[in-house]
Formats: structure tokens, C-alpha cells, sequence
């Protein structure tokens, strides 16, 4: 579609104006004020019923001095375009309604109507959206005539829509296949999506990190509970003896209640009793005490392994969080590094910036000659504005710069220090394993260690004969029972079983020990299985980053090898170290936003040219402020080209 002949009258305060374009490219010249922007406003009225910046809301009609609208005039925009060969004419007449009520004596306003023609022939609003429809759909017109209007009316979404319809999205599958080491990614992520994974992620870091910071104080209080005692096996010795001696303690009472002693005889008895007692309870202290110290100092080589394989994991876990740090730190470098490239251009760009100033001499509203000094002091007033401006954008970017090398600096010595740390901390690992393997060896030596069995007490042999004696002639010379007897008897047999009692104490309390043992053990090993754990998802969360920045990097090079001169960055960098989608054109690195005129209008023509292209439509490109551009980028669509020209006080076609 080209556009052949354009008229207006009364739109926009333009009383009657037409060009004639012979379907190719057209230049209109003019002063600022004289319409040429009234043109295109004019163009995207007859087709879609919006001015240029894509609004519903803006006056068509022509203004008083008073603002006031002209009242009783229609105003027209009618266009002659070559679609495919053969003419075809648009026109809106856009009119007042005035209505004479009955009794009343003047006529009303009651509004406006809008009256449309395609081909002269009169037809309704939706007939002559049909018609344009058949031609291109007004989305599709819009991107194709107006530079500006991607990058300026669209949402960053809608461009990244269209981007993708037009050059095609990456496949998860074409990214994995890039990259070897993403091949175990679908494995990880099995039916889930990549971030509803790493959320799993995060979350699953977070519980562990809780776990990992609890186990070891259950680990401490359940091991403080632990009771040093005596080996197994001298306890149940103990235990044996004391049953033989109460055995023989309800045989001696039985034999007592049985018949009559001598007082004499029982009163040695029971002296070589009490001290053959204190003997074996002095063995039996020295038992107990030297098991004691045993246990207690196998106790302490096991307590030094322990704490030394506490040391180990926290040097692993603090080596892991510093290295992920330092990895932060190191990508914080490489776009503190980037952005300072990036204001070092914008300080270039400002800094070549040159005062212009155009002035007309003659006033406006009288048409008389302005004087001289007005002239001279509008001009530097204007030059006075220019510099103020420019000297804050530069100090402001100058500010920003120092500030970012500033962060470099300190980033750069965060991440020494960073470094240092992780190699102290491999010096401590390897430290605390040599020590854990000596201690360990200490602990295994020690239990291979027998203990020596202690030498027969010559004291309590004579005491053991001389009590055979004495009962042997109690037992000659059973008479009466003795009462008296009978109650130490009796009393001798409840110490015993006290003594019983305490020792099965004794075994319950090594029972009581087995299991603190066997739940430290299970902690020990939901603590490592969880570092274990939380290592994995450290490298499912780096496989996961590699594959975001991996597409990333397939996108943009696929979108960017469609177009001539526009580049596009459609993902940006989070403080968070995520990736938020965008869609924002560049040249040379600079956004959008950012650029001067030219560049806009030059990556706007170059969308064009894409998407003409893509949708295999060609239609007339309204190319506003082209002064501004001295190398205009070639199209195949037909180039209306507005410019400000200060010499041309009425618009002017070549």
C-alpha cells in the first residue's frame, strides 16, 4: 500500500492543504507550528480514528484566538492510496448536529456525527473499518507507518510478544542441547517448571539451613546425659558375688535359726565377716574407681573426635557459604564494571553536546521586527539553560561513576579477603582431618588395651580360712538358736541385696547409654545426609542460573540476527541475582530511552522493516523530526519524511 494524494481541510486549525505523492518517497518542509505533525495526525485519523501518539482524545476541530471551536464548519481528511495495484479513496467528514427543538427559536448543538466514504461512496463505520481491515489490521498498521510507535506506545510485554511471534522462541530442549552440562537438567526438574523449581529450591535451603543449625546443640545435650560407669562385664562379676554371698549369708541365718552357737565363736565370726567386707568393698572401690578413670578417659579421646568432626563440618559449611559468596561478589564486579563502561559512554555522549539556538526576529503576535537586545537575551538565556543542564547531567553521571568505582574497589577486596578466608579455611580442614585421624587412632589403641588382673589379697585369704574355721566349729557346737544372731543374720543378707540392686542400676544405666549412643549416631548421620543434601541443590541452583543465562544469550542472538542496525535485551539482571523478563531495543549498547532522535527514528524504521517483512505487508512509514537524522535508514515502504525547516514559514513538498 502506498499513499498517493493526502487532503485536509478545517482539521486542526489547517483551513484547506494537499499533497500529491505519486506513491513514492515525499519530503514536507516546515517551521515549527505550520503542521506537519497535523498531517500524520490527520493520516492515522482517517484510518483508525486516533492521532499520532495513538489517542481518541485530541481536538480535530479548528480554534478561535479564544480556544473557543469554530462553530458550523466539517472537517474532512480524505487520502488516495495504491493498494495492490489499483486506487482506492478513504475520506471522514467529521461535522456538527444541530437540532431545532418544536416551539424553540434558535437551533440546538447536540453533538457531533462522523460520516464516512470509501471510494465516494457513502458507508457505515463498520463497512469502513472492513475496508481498512481487508488491507492490514490496525494493530498491524500501526507498527508499520509509525517509527516511534513500537518502542513508544507499545508495553515492554506486547514488543516482547510481537518479537517472539516474529523471530521464534527458544525450546527448553535446543538450550540443553547447547550445553553438555545441562544435560542432567530435565532429570532434576522432571514435569516441573524451572522456576517453580527453584523456588523447591530455595525453600528446601531454608528448612536445612534450620535443621543444620539444631542438630548440634541435640547432639551436645543428648551427649551430656551419658553416665560414666564401670565395663559391663565387672559389673555382672560384682553381681555374681554378691548373690554367692547372700547364698551363703541365708545358709549361715538358716543354720543359726536351726540350732544354738557358742557367743564367743559368732562374735569372731562376724568380726572376720566385717573385715573380709571392708576388703572386698576396698577392691570393689578400687574396681569401680580404676573403671571409672578407664571409661572416663576413653570417654574424653571419643569427645575429642567428636568436637574435631564438629569442627570439620563447620569449615565445610562456612567454606560453602564463602564461596557462594565470593561467586556473588565476583558477578556484583562484572556488572559494577559494565555500568562504569556504560556512564563513561554517557559522559562522552553529553559531553559532545553543542549549544544550538534558532530564534525568529520577528514577533509572533504583531508581526513587527523583535529588537536586537531581546534577541541577544533570549539567546542567552537559552545558551545559560543548555549549560546549567549539561553540567548537572555530567556531574550527575560523574557522581554515579565515582560512586560505582568506589563499589568496585570495595568488591575487589571483598573478594580477596574472601579468598584468603577459603584458603584458611582448606588449612583448617586439613588440619582438623589430621587431627581427627590421630585422635580416632588414640581411641582404637586404647580399647585394644586389656586391663591387668589385679593380684589375690593375702590378708583376705587368712580371713577366708579363719572363717571356715569358725563356722566349722559353729557347726560342732549348734545348741540354741541366738536371736541376736539371727538379726545381724538377717541384716547382713538386706546390705547384700542393696548392694545387688545398686549394681543392676549399674547395667541399666550401660542400657541407658547404648541407645544416647545409637540416637547420637542417628543424628550425626541426618546431619551429614543433609549437608550432603544441601550441597546437591547448590549445584541443581548453579545448573538451573547456567540454563536462564544460556537462553538468554540463544534469545537475544536470534532476535538480534533478524534486524539491520535494533538489538534487543529482553532479559535484565535483578539485585537478587535473578533474571526478570524485558524487552528493550538498543543501539551500540545504549537503551532506548536513553538514545538521541536519530537513533530512535533509525531503530524504529529498522522494526519496521522486520516486521514488514515478517507480515508481508509493505505500507507508507510517517517519519516525524527527520532533520534530526543524517543517515536515514532505507526501507521498501514508501518514506513521508517531516521536517522542521525554519525557511519554510507554510509547508512545503518535494
Amino acid at each position: 500500500m502506498k499513499l498517493k494524494k493526502l487532503h485536509l481541510k478545517n482539521f486542526k486549525g489547517i483551513p484547506e492543504f494537499e499533497f500529491s505523492t505519486n506513491g513514492g518517497d515525499t519530503t514536507i518542509y516546515g517551521d515549527n507550528e505550520t503542521g506537519k505533525t497535523t498531517i500524520f495526525d490527520g493520516f492515522c485519523w482517517l484510518l483508525f480514528g486516533k492521532d499520532s501518539l495513538n489517542s481518541a482524545a485530541f481536538d480535530i476541530k479548528t480554534l478561535e484566538n479564544t480556544g473557543e471551536a469554530k462553530h458550523g464548519l466539517e472537517h474532512t481528511v480524505e487520502g488516495l492510496f495504491g493498494v495492490n495495484g489499483n486506487d482506492m479513496s478513504l475520506k471522514k467528514t467529521y461535522v456538527e448536529k444541530w437540532v431545532k427543538r418544536r416551539g424553540a427559536a434558535h437551533r440546538e448543538f447536540t453533538g457531533h456525527t462522523i460520516d464516512h466514504f470509501v471510494d465516494d461512496v457513502p458507508v457505515k463505520k463498520k463497512e469502513y473499518d472492513e475496508a481498512i481491515n481487508s488491507i492490514c489490521d490496525e494493530s498491524i498498521f500501526k507498527l508499520l507507518t509509525n517509527p516511534r510507535y513500537f518502542n513508544e506506545v507499545l508495553h515492554w510485554q506486547e514488543r516482547r510478544e510481537t518479537l517472539l511471534e516474529v523471530c521464534g522462541d527458544v525450546s527448553d530442549e535446543d538450550v540443553i542441547n547447547s550445553d553438555p552440562d545441562l544435560a542432567d537438567l530435565p532429570h532434576i526438574l522432571k514435569k516441573r517448571k524451572l522456576e517453580d523449581h527453584r523456588k523447591v529450591i530455595a525453600s528446601r535451603r531454608a528448612e536445612i539451613n534450620k535443621e543444620l543449625d539444631k542438630l548440634p546443640v541435640r547432639i551436645d545435650e543428648i551427649s551430656s546425659s551419658i553416665v560414666n560407669v564401670r565395663a559391663k562385664k565387672d559389673i555382672e562379676n560384682d553381681i555374681d558375688i554378691a548373690k554367692d554371698d547372700l547364698k551363703t549369708s541365708e545358709e549361715v541365718l538358716k543354720e543359726i535359726k536351726a540350732g544354738g552357737e557358742s557367743e564367743v565363736l559368732i562374735t569372731k565370726l562376724r568380726k572376720v565377716e566385717n573385715q573380709l567386707s571392708e576388703i572386698d568393698n576396698d577392691i570393689a572401690g578400687a574396681k569401680i574407681k580404676a573403671m571409672t578413670a578407664r571409661s572416663k578417659e576413653r570417654q574424653g579421646l571419643k569427645d575429642e573426635a567428636a568436637n574435631i568432626g564438629g569442627d570439620i563440618s563447620e569449615a565445610v559449611r562456612e567454606k560453602a557459604g564463602r564461596t557462594s559468596n565470593k561467586e556473588k561478589i565476583e558477578e556484583s564486579i562484572e556488572w559494577v564494571k559494565g555500568r562504569i563502561t556504560e556512564l563513561r559512554d554517557q559522559w562522552n555522549e553529553e559531553d559532545v553536546k553543542v549549544f544550538e539556538f534558532e530564534q525568529s526576529s520577528v514577533c509572533p503576535s504583531c508581526g513587527q521586527d523583535l529588537p536586537e537586545e531581546k534577541l541577544e537575551a533570549a539567546r542567552e538565556k537559552a545558551l545559560s539553560a543548555f549549560n546549567e543542564t549539561k553540567a548537572k547531567t555530567l556531574s550527575s553521571i560523574t557522581k554515579e561513576g565515582k560512586e560505582k568505582s568506589t563499589n568496585l574497589e570495595n568488591y575487589r577486596v571483598s573478594a580477596k579477603n574472601m579468598t584468603d578466608k577459603i584458603k584458611e579455611l582448606d588449612s583448617d580442614l586439613k588440619r582438623f582431618l589430621d587431627t581427627k585421624a590421630k585422635a580416632e587412632k588414640a581411641l582404637k589403641d586404647f580399647d585394644e588395651q586389656k586391663e591387668q588382673k589385679e593380684p589375690d589379697n593375702h590378708e583376705r585369704v587368712t580371713l577366708l580360712k579363719q572363717k571356715e574355721d569358725l563356722e566349722k566349729q559353729i557347726e560342732a557346737k549348734k545348741g540354741e538358736v541366738d536371736t541376736e544372731s539371727i538379726r545381724d543374720g538377717e541384716a547382713q543378707i538386706d546390705a547384700i541385696k542393696i548392694r545387688i540392686k545398686a549394681y543392676e542400676r549399674e547395667l541399666l544405666q550401660i542400657e541407658a547409654n547404648t541407645r544416647i549412643d545409637v540416637r547420637v549416631k542417628e543424628l550425626s548421620d541426618q546431619e551429614r545426609k543433609l549437608s550432603a543434601e544441601f550441597e546437591e541443590l547448590e549445584g541443581q541452583l548453579y545448573l538451573t542460573e547456567q540454563f536462564i543465562r544460556a537462553k538468554v544469550g540463544m534469545l537475544e542472538e536470534k532476535i538480534n540476527g533478524r534486524f539491520q542496525v535494533a538489538k534487543f535485551k529482553m532479559f535484565e539482571e535483578q539485585i537478587n541475582e535473578g533474571l526478570r523478563e524485558t524487552c528493550v531495543a538498543l543501539s551500540g549498547g545504549v537503551p532506548y530511552p536513553s538514545m538521541n532522535n536519530a537513533a530512535r527514528i533509525n531503530i524504529g524504521i529498522d522494526i519496521c522493516n522486520t516486521l514488514a517483512e515478517h507480515y508481508g505487508k509493505t505500507l507508507p512509514v510517517f517519519i516525524d523530526n527527520a532533520e534530526s537524522v543524517v543517515d536515514l535508514l532505507k526501507s521498501n515502504a514508501q518514506q513521508i519524511r517531516l521536517v522542521v525547516s525554519a525557511q519554510d514559514e507554510t509547508l512545503r513538498i518535494e
